[in-house]
């Protein structure tokens, strides 16, 4: 059975590469379907968001790709869009005006900075350690606190189809232990947050990336999270959040068999435009 990838970036935002680069790349690596997720711009400066003028050129570009290859890939129209405290309705917005298949909903920025930049919590390791003390006077509790929240806010308010590297909160631990993923305080976070995706009826991504680039040794969710959506019967999708077409199924292998050791069955992929779900046992020897 083919990989899908509904996580995906390119020349547009931080990714490189044109999109048929990626779609002949995906084909190649054995996808059926892929979804594209640009960043969506966002109402302030990042280096790495897509700009509000290239919007219209990134869909005319995926609807050439998505015709050029039907006869061999399924090619789907997404953002990753960023849940903003100041500006909640983002998601609802992108997904209207870009007549969007879908959509991957995060959480990167937190409050604001002393000189009143949004703090971006997966930037460096140095960034992250500036958030920590200029807005949470040094505990990380309340900082992951703020983080879930946020998430829960964009679960309640603007859900998207897709909740994205939802503990993407954790990556700095592996250079700087910042907190236990085992405690208490952490877990209830967790779990109340996923708790909120099932209820809200969103697709979780099991996502690769922090794998790939060594920021972590377990995907996103980590094992914690991912015993937790298992219990919670919470439906998975495999996105490896690639930013070059060399990342697209990116230690899928390794993670499809971690998720059968934990319990899970089952992959939620598109297929001719419905959400459906498929073995997870038929992508593994």
């Amino acid at each position: 059975m083919p990989w899908t990838n509904y996580h995906h970036h390119c020349k547009y935002c931080d990714g490189v590469g044109e999109l048929e680069e990626h779609v002949q790349e995906a084909i190649r690596q054995n996808i059926g379907s892929l979804g594209f997720t640009s960043h969506s711009p966002v109402p302030f400066d990042t280096t790495w968001s897509m700009k509000e003028a290239d919007f219209d050129a990134y869909l005319r570009d995926l609807e050439a790709v998505k015709s050029k290859y039907s006869d061999r890939i399924e090619i789907y129209k997404g953002l990753e869009v960023d849940f903003l405290e100041k500006w909640p309705r983002q998601i609802k917005s992108w997904t209207d005006r870009g007549k969007l298949d879908f959509t991957v909903g995060s959480v990167h920025f937190v409050k604001e900075l002393e000189d009143g930049k949004p703090w971006e919590i997966d930037g460096t390791l140095e960034l992250f350690q500036k958030g920590l003390r200029e807005i949470f006077e040094g505990n990380v509790q309340k900082a992951i606190s703020s983080y879930f929240a946020l998430t829960c806010q964009m679960l309640e308010r603007d859900k998207p189809t897709i909740l994205g590297h939802v503990d993407k909160i954790k990556m700095h631990n592996s250079k700087f232990p910042f907190f236990d993923e085992a405690d208490r305080w952490y877990r209830d976070r967790l779990t109340e947050t996923l708790q909120l995706a099932k209820k809200s009826e969103v697709i979780v991504e099991v996502n690769t990336r922090g794998i790939y680039k060594k920021r972590t040794s377990e995907p996103y969710p980590g094992i914690i999270g991912l015993k937790i959506m298992r219990e919670l019967d919470i439906p998975v999708c495999l996105n490896s959040d690639a930013h070059h077409p060399s990342e697209i199924t990116k230690e899928f292998e390794q993670t499809v068999k971690l998720l059968l050791e934990i319990g899970f069955r089952e992959l939620m992929v598109l297929k001719q435009g419905q959400w459906c779900f498929v073995p997870l046992k038929g992508l593994v020897s």
